[in-house]
């Protein structure tokens, strides 16, 4: 028997056999009648017990039901009774917002102090994998990777990102080839990113050359691999190797100097990030002024690109104008081009500020017209 309790299918076990049927209870978990019959089932798979007599509509619990039954009733009462000291104990004002760990220090965290001042409030942080419980937790807000588990919640995009090749300057330094290609990299250094038990579409290496046409595929030659998003940035950070990560969690490391792209070329991630919230929740002046926020520090480029995507151009293009100034500080003209023909230029001490200022004012000129 496995050690973890299938606390779903209890759930569903105790509300069907106090309500007398499946569609009641489906009503009360709001779900449908089908969702409360399948979790019965895989309760009944799990103890290898038959749980309830099914006649027509009515269902009875049998023996062994009856057996587990109080007990059921009698645990999941005592968890409700302790989740609401919980709630209780939370601070008036506080507003929670919950976050996947791979958007909690790299994207969130920087912009905490902004928040905290546009809004007036105290926030409760709460870091935490999908999927999470709304009510239960009392969260106001959740920040993640892909809505698939609260389609009955309101939701937005905050923004798409693309994968993209990054490391540290002197891993580059090292490594890096003066024609900008990664054949003078080991492939053990080619950090592998798991993605996490739940995906199986999202950028792998393999992907990544087979769309530069290369024949290599490091598969598992890599020294290390991760499941872990900011653990695999970490380690680029560290000089560890050459890390395929979401472009918006490498803002500020590229801003800083501390990671680099030595690549233009770069894949789409499957998914959005989005912000999802209780449609209850939505009426809350709180909740709308941090939607309002989140959205205005969108990516320009992934703005950018999901624009010409929706008309079907090609991604679209940055080229490097000129460098000026010192080495120590030198200042980058970035030109980017999309397949109307339409461009803008603009300079930056950074190449990564620099392609982000052009596309926000390529942005602003083909949306004003």
């Amino acid at each position: 028997m496995s050690e973890h309790l299938p606390l779903n299918a209890l759930r569903s076990f105790e509300c069907a056999a106090r309500c007398g049927g499946f569609v009641l209870a489906g009503k009360e978990l709001g779900v449908s009648s089908a969702a409360v019959s399948l979790q019965v089932k895989n309760l009944e798979s799990y103890y290898g017990k038959k749980l309830f007599l099914r006649l027509g509509n009515k269902i009875s619990l049998t023996d062994a039901g009856e057996t587990i039954y109080l007990d059921v009733a009698a645990a999941l009462q005592e968890l409700s009774r302790t989740a609401e000291k919980l709630n209780k104990s939370r601070k008036p004002g506080h507003f929670v917002i919950s976050v996947l760990p791979d958007l909690s220090e790299l994207w969130l965290l920087p912009k905490l102090q902004q928040l905290i001042e546009a809004l007036g409030v105290s926030l409760d942080i709460r870091v935490e994998n999908d999927p999470i419980e709304f009510e239960q937790g009392a969260v106001d807000l959740r920040l993640t990777y892909d809505a698939r588990y609260y389609k009955e919640y309101y939701q937005t995009k905050i923004f798409t990102d693309v994968a993209t090749p990054t490391c540290s300057p002197a891993f580059w330094d090292r490594y890096g080839s003066e024609d900008g290609t990664f054949d003078g990299v080991p492939a053990k250094y080619f950090l592998q990113n798991r993605w996490g038990a739940a995906y199986a579409s999202e950028p792998t290496w393999d992907d990544w050359f087979a769309s530069t046409k290369s024949p290599k595929g490091f598969r598992d030659a890599s020294t290390i691999s991760f499941n872990d998003m900011s653990l695999v940035i970490a380690a680029a950070r560290r000089g560890l190797g050459i890390a395929l990560a979401p472009k918006v969690l490498l803002r500020d490391d590229i801003n800083d100097g501390r990671l680099i792209l030595p690549s233009d070329i770069s894949l789409p991630m499957k998914y959005s990030y989005v912000a999802i919230c209780p449609h209850e929740k939505l009426k809350k002046t709180t909740t709308q002024r941090i939607l309002g926020l989140l959205e205005d520090t969108r990516d320009t480029k992934t703005a950018l690109q999901e624009w010409a995507q929706s008309l079907k151009y090609a991604t679209p293009i940055y080229t490097e104008l000129s460098r000026s100034g010192p080495d120590h500080g030198p200042i980058f003209t970035i030109e980017v081009r999309i397949d109307s023909g339409e461009t803008a230029i603009a300079s930056s001490s950074s190449k990564e500020s620099a392609q982000q200022a052009a596309a926000k004012a390529l942005l602003e000129k083909v949306l004003n017209g």
